[in-house]
């Protein structure tokens, strides 16, 4: 494909300005630290704690702290002497042990010993029962985790609690990755005491009440918690596993883009997540801090509803996608830290066929050619949502909206905080959003359920290729590598054609630390306990 050439230097620069501009209002972050505490600063909120209820990366990353689970995965080396999560293995957690059966349908787990609630009741064979039983029943994003995807029939049909220290977890189907599913927070031990106490398990609903709390079992506590702005989380001293490195951690949101920054680059912050690609630029080579960049398969994208309009018609749909300056948006909002990539794999996913799945071009002319022959008249009207408090949504945002301009799509802006984002991105209510997304369980199959497997609720784009179903269903009923290669490859053109949603690049989040920090391991999905400070 012939290059177009991209955004002029003086509009893109202007763009970028404007969307950081959006972040100006300076704010004293609230904290309670002691000097002793590990400070960790993000710019976006969870909106809910329930591992039930939980679908993005805010919240999950936040909530699997409080809980353990029968098992875990494992951590490797990582750049500059810290370490990274390998989701290649899987090891004990809870459990201490566990069987599969011959045919793969029946899953076996022995607990250990010693592990209690802060109830003072047992971690025991029936908490994991209704822990598990309570995410099936509740229906929401924890199922679609647990099940790794498979929502229609529910894969998992049974879990039992034999004896005080064993649960047996009965499939439909084999299921290659039940023991990565087990491993995600979906599969988050809960106090049933204390669910049951306040509220309980209605069937398809939320917890209230477990949206802003815990009923913990791993080896943190919450000790206060103001949804938005701040929490504190202490070691867990009843925890009969492996004890964190921190006795606290005090966590601050902040939405406000300069505060995030000041407070990296003077040290407030031990660790810091969300800062713009450009601000964590300007602190490589700062005294106090390093900037470490990794690998995963988490994708910036822009999704856009297949079924409502003006993204029902492909024509849109493809002309939207041509015009975006992907290099530009690489070389200076993702400031080189990016993989650019079209397809429903991304680069850092098994199966990823990098033949297929090529970049698309900024091609302003086709675009235009495109909306003219869609019938849609123009100038196209367009929402776009993003999220309080995210700068690389906030400049792609203004990017996009000044080159579609170009091409006859009007498109506003609007900024939702965490819980309304949360509840407009889920519900299907919203045209089009912005979403840092990648699987909960690294395997292309799951992953495809958020992007055009049909009839899932949590396919945000409402992407339906029926010729492809079947093709996913042989593809994860495989073990033969060449076929699921081959079933990959072809879906992967499917996809292409119908240019359901727009992908800026395959994301290398950068993780500031300052010098104070002595131990940090990475993950898509952080887990706190390996981090500490001298």
């Amino acid at each position: 494909m012939h290059a177009v050439s991209g955004l002029h230097e003086p509009a893109f620069r202007l763009a970028v300005s404007l969307a950081m501009a959006a972040g100006l209002t300076m704010t004293a972050a609230p904290s309670f630290a002691q000097s002793s505490d590990l400070t960790v600063n993000a710019g976006v909120a969870p909106s809910t704690l329930d591992p039930a209820w939980a679908c993005g990366l805010p919240e999950i990353s936040f909530l699997q702290n409080f809980y353990v689970r029968l098992v875990q995965h494992g951590v490797k080396a990582g750049p500059e002497g810290t370490s990274e999560v390998d989701f290649s293995t899987v090891k004990p957690y809870l459990a201490d042990s566990w069987e599969t059966s011959a045919d793969g349908l029946v899953y076996t787990f022995h607990l250990k010993e010693g592990f209690t609630f802060p109830s003072g009741k047992p971690v025991d064979a029936e908490a994991v029962r209704y822990s598990l039983q309570r995410v099936l029943d509740m229906a929401g994003c924890g199922r679609f985790f647990l099940t790794d995807g498979h929502l229609d029939p529910v894969i998992i049909t049974k879990v039992e609690a034999v004896d005080a220290k064993t649960v047996v977890i009965t499939l439909n189907s084999p299921n290659g990755n039940m023991l990565g599913d087990l491993a995600t927070h979906a599969g988050s031990i809960v106090d049933p005491s204390v669910v049951e106490a306040n509220g309980g398990v209605t069937a398809g609903a939320p917890n209230k009440w477990m949206a802003s709390n815990v009923a913990a079992s791993g080896p943190f506590l919450l000790e206060d918690y103001s949804p938005n702005q701040k929490a504190r989380m202490v070691a867990n001293p009843k925890f009969a596993g492996e004890a964190p490195k921190s006795a606290a951690i005090n966590v601050n949101w902040i939405s406000a883009a300069p505060t995030l920054l000041l407070q990296a680059r003077t040290g407030q912050a031990d660790i810091t997540f969300d800062l713009s690609k450009q601000a964590a630029k300007s602190l490589v080579g700062n005294a106090g801090t390093r900037v470490i960049a990794y690998s995963n398969p988490f994708v910036q994208q822009l999704m856009i509803n297949n079924k409502q309009a003006p993204w029902d018609n492909v024509k849109v749909r493809e002309a939207a996608a041509l015009a975006i300056p992907y290099s530009d948006i690489i070389e200076k909002v993702a400031y080189g830290w990016g993989v650019p990539y079209y397809g429903p794999i991304p680069p850092s996913l098994p199966g990823f066929n990098a033949e297929l799945s090529k970049p698309l071009d900024l091609d302003i002319e086709k675009a235009k050619k495109l909306i003219a022959e869609s019938g849609v008249s123009t100038p196209v009207k367009a929402e776009l949502t993003i999220q309080e408090g995210d700068a690389a949504q906030q400049q792609l945002a203004t990017v996009v909206q000044s080159t579609w301009s170009q091409i006859g799509i009007d498109l506003s802006i609007r900024v939702a905080p965490a819980a309304e984002f949360q509840d407009l991105t889920q519900g299907h209510k919203i045209p089009a959003f912005m979403r840092l997304d990648g699987p909960g369980v690294f395997e292309t199959g799951y992953y495809w359920g958020y992007d055009l497997i049909c009839g899932i609720s949590f396919n945000l784009t409402d992407t339906c290729l029926p010729d492809a179903d079947p093709l996913i269903a042989e593809m994860r009923a495989s073990s033969d590598p060449a076929k699921r290669q081959e079933i990959m490859d072809t879906v992967t053109k499917m996809w292409r054609a119908q240019f359901p949603k727009i992908q800026f690049y395959e994301d290398k989040p950068v993780v500031v630390l300052s010098n104070s920090v002595s131990e940090f391991t990475f993950s898509p999905l952080p887990d706190y306990r390996y981090w500490a400070k001298k």
